[in-house]
């Protein structure tokens, strides 16, 4: 029996290795290793010494602690990728411990930690560096330009990798250029983590209100730890920056529900705080939260980047076993990896403190203008229709099926126009192009499908906007496609996957949250194709005299294409992104983004769709608007629809507390057909039917009546601070002296002579 289950691991074994070298690039077993593995005999290291320096702060090199300090001079401060109790203790190396010192294990002493995969068997690993290389005096330490760099070798593995640290006018930021790695052929490198426990909490402190960590998710959620003396394992959560990259093969939607839409995270403790930027590479990142480890003894969150991509690819075998595996591409992203660190102190110290000073970091680097911005308090999107399917003598042919023609939109803008009294309305066309609301050819092949009318129905319904101060923009998909056309063919226009194929994207089941085979796949555009795509769309524009362009996946989706090393791992999405944005701008168009990366958030004109709460994963403590601090009063923004809410008052609510624009989903007429369709969003969202005299034409009259004074109160204020004052009641405070009390609860809450009513608000100072 032993014998044939050793012939069968055996015979698994060898179709394993079959189906990996079917699949092409990474998997070839030996390869060359992107730059050799060159060992030292020498580790030369400077003495302790202050390595650069300017009015607030010295950056210091401790050869006694083997580490790097951020000296505050100001504040008398140090700060370093070491925990402070850990910075100034007295304590053992060693595992076991000895006498009373306190045990620190070495990767809360470590500058970065890497992980790494065996290109014979495609078994990964990490190490970290204070234990293999540090502590082993395999590493240098030199003075560089405004900082010192510290190159940790390790020979077990044959790597090599260099760390800076360089100084900057308000912390240190720490960064490692891919460039510069080396490794042998069996063992390859794919993550590194840096500076893993600079964002850190003590166990000792996990019961204190006051500490806390600051998670990027959605809008933004902090996490207080508990330790739990019930379970030895701690709490962990991964969340990739910008969400998954859209060109690795999923073969299951997860339950999770919103991404990390801003590359910011950090840690409060007390008075003090750290705010880490990603400021480089951060579409390779992911955000990890480690809560309450009993073995370190800390609650953390770090930035662990995938520098080099990977595809994941399923084979079923003869014996009906699933086999899964990662195959990694031939090269690193080309982007240097960087975070920047900023302490934060007493009032700053918070996620408050954290948004104002990523929001600096924006305007500082030309990201984001430092003039305030009006909100539009109300925000249409009006849904054109979906494809369908028509029999002619049983022959199938595709037809659309229009839920909003131009007439229609046109009508319905009128109508909420003279029923709200509202001119500085944001108004989104969104499917009305060649494939309606459905992927086909690439940004809707640049024309409009005839059943929503013609050009003179569009430059009408521009026409009106234009007279009405209305902002009018048409929407573009083109980022998915699966038809051949507007400049892009299904034979070489998909974007390159990292084991060389393609990635094929299919919707999903709500129920079963697997691919739906009811839709035909999609595949990604090249990224090599984005300027053509893009200079399509503004040809389009321009003939249509469109006044905004409005591109909801482009702005919240971002992936890899290995047809480039300069698109390897996502790199440059940002870029690329950025500067089609800004030629659309300075060509005189508006830009509407859709639940934008902040990258994209920062150059729009407007944002629908802004998330409103985290993933809700459970040891998150509570949620916070970290997404609205950041751009309100700078970006226009408004939320998910009310209309297509599961609570409509909580998502007005939601607006309330930040005082954002309100955003409708609308279409002209319903179908029973529409129930078919790969979005759900036309149930609810009918403007109004005469027939049954019932739509949501009034409750957006009654909804715009009740917000109105207070909207017109704040818009065009900044926050300045935000409070969780309970489980449910929140205080926003405005920089123009106006604040609001927000009650999410079933109960009335009561502050002094204040009363807020249960699901209500509650403004002082307008």
């Amino acid at each position: 029996m032993k014998k044939s289950k050793r012939v069968l691991c055996s015979a698994l074994s060898l179709l394993l290795c079959s189906v990996i070298l079917l699949f092409g690039v990474g998997c070839t077993g030996k390869r060359a290793a992107e730059q050799a593995y060159s060992p030292l005999e020498e580790f030369d290291r400077i003495k302790t010494t202050c390595v650069a320096e300017n009015t607030r702060y010295s950056l210091i090199w401790n050869a006694e602690k083997q580490c790097v300090i951020l000296f505050d001079k100001e504040k008398e401060c140090e700060w370093s990728y070491v925990p402070d109790d850990a910075l100034n203790s007295s304590y053992d190396y060693s595992e076991e411990g000895n006498g009373d010192s306190t045990i620190i294990r070495p990767q809360v002493q470590s500058p970065i930690i890497v992980q790494y995969y065996n290109t014979s068997n495609f078994q990964t690993d990490e190490t970290n560096a204070f234990a293999m290389s540090i502590k082993k005096k395999n590493y240098t330490v030199r003075p560089i330009e405004n900082g010192v760099r510290m190159t940790c070798y390790f020979p077990d593995r044959e790597m090599t990798i260099p760390v800076d640290f360089i100084l900057n006018e308000k912390g240190v930021d720490v960064s490692v250029n891919p460039a510069e790695i080396e490794e042998n052929e069996q063992y390859n490198i794919y993550g590194i983590t840096i500076a893993p426990f600079f964002c850190s909490i003590s166990n000792n402190n996990a019961d204190k209100d006051d500490h806390y960590l600051f998670v990027p998710s959605g809008s933004g959620a902090l996490v207080r730890p508990i330790v739990d003396d019930t379970r030895e394992a701690a709490v962990e959560i991964s969340d990739a920056v910008y969400g998954s990259d859209a060109n690795i093969t999923t073969f299951e939607q997860k339950t999770v529900t919103e991404t990390v839409r801003t590359p910011v995270y950090g840690a409060v403790n007390g008075d003090k705080a750290i705010c880490a930027i990603i400021k480089g590479g951060a579409g390779s990142a992911y955000i990890n939260t480690t809560i309450a480890q009993k073995f370190t003894g800390y609650s953390y969150i770090s930035a662990d980047f995938h520098i080099r991509g990977y595809q994941e690819v399923v084979q079923k075998l003869f014996t009906e076993t699933i086999v899964k595996t990662k195959l990694y591409a031939d090269a690193f992203t080309p982007e240097t990896i960087k975070i920047g660190y900023y302490p934060l102190y007493d009032d700053e110290a918070s996620y408050v403190g954290m948004a104002n000073t990523y929001r600096d970091y924006l305007i500082e680097t030309g990201s984001l203008t430092a003039e305030k911005s009006n909100d539009s308090l109300l925000n249409l999107k009006l849904v054109g229709g979906i494809q369908t399917k028509e029999f002619h003598f049983g022959i199938p042919s595709t037809a659309m099926l229009p839920a909003t023609t131009l007439k229609q939109a046109s009508n319905i803008v009128k109508d909420v126009k003279d029923r709200t009294g509202l001119n500085n309305i944001n108004v989104n066309l969104i499917g009305f192009g060649e494939s309606g609301n459905d992927v086909g050819v690439v940004a809707g092949n640049y024309d409009i499908n005839s059943e929503f009318g013609d050009e003179d129905d569009l430059k009408k319904l521009i026409n009106y906007c234009n007279a009405n101060g209305m902002n009018l923009f048409m929407n573009f998909d083109m980022v998915r496609f699966n038809s051949s056309g507007g400049g892009v063919t299904t034979a070489f226009g998909k974007a390159d996957a990292a084991n060389g194929s393609y990635t094929e994207r299919y919707y999903t089941s709500i129920n079963l949250r697997y691919k739906n085979p009811n839709f035909p796949v999609h595949y990604l555009v090249a990224r090599t194709e984005f300027a053509e795509v893009a200079a399509n769309i503004k040809e389009a524009a321009g003939e249509w005299k469109l006044p905004g362009i409005s591109l909801d996946t482009l702005t919240s989706m971002s992936y890899s294409d290995y047809s480039e090393k300069e698109y390897y791992a996502r790199a440059n999405f940002d870029k690329q992104t950025g500067a089609i944005i800004n030629n659309y701008k300075n060509s005189g168009y508006k830009v509407a983004g859709s639940d934008a990366n902040a990258y994209a958030a920062a150059l729009c004109s407007h944002v629908y769709d802004v998330p409103t709460q985290s993933s809700k994963y459970r040891s998150y403590t509570v949620d916070v608007p970290f997404y609205q601090i950041l751009f309100k009063g700078s970006v226009s923004i408004s939320g998910t629809a009310l209309n297509l809410s599961t609570d409509e008052r909580i998502n007005f609510l939601k607006a309330v507390e930040t005082g954002s624009g309100l955003t409708y989903t609308l279409i002209g007429e319903y179908d029973t057909n529409f129930i078919t369709a790969a979005q759900n969003v036309f149930y609810g969202s009918v403007y109004w039917d005469n027939t049954i005299e019932r739509g949501v034409r009034e409750d957006i009259e009654v909804t715009v009546a009740e917000y109105k004074d207070y909207f017109d109160s704040v818009n065009g204020a900044k926050i300045q601070n935000h409070e969780v004052i309970t489980e449910d009641v929140r205080l926003t405070t405005f920089d123009n002296g106006v604040s609001v009390y927000v009650n999410y609860g079933t109960s009335d809450y009561t502050e002094g002579d204040i009363t807020v009513a249960a699901r209500g608000y509650y403004v002082k100072g307008a």
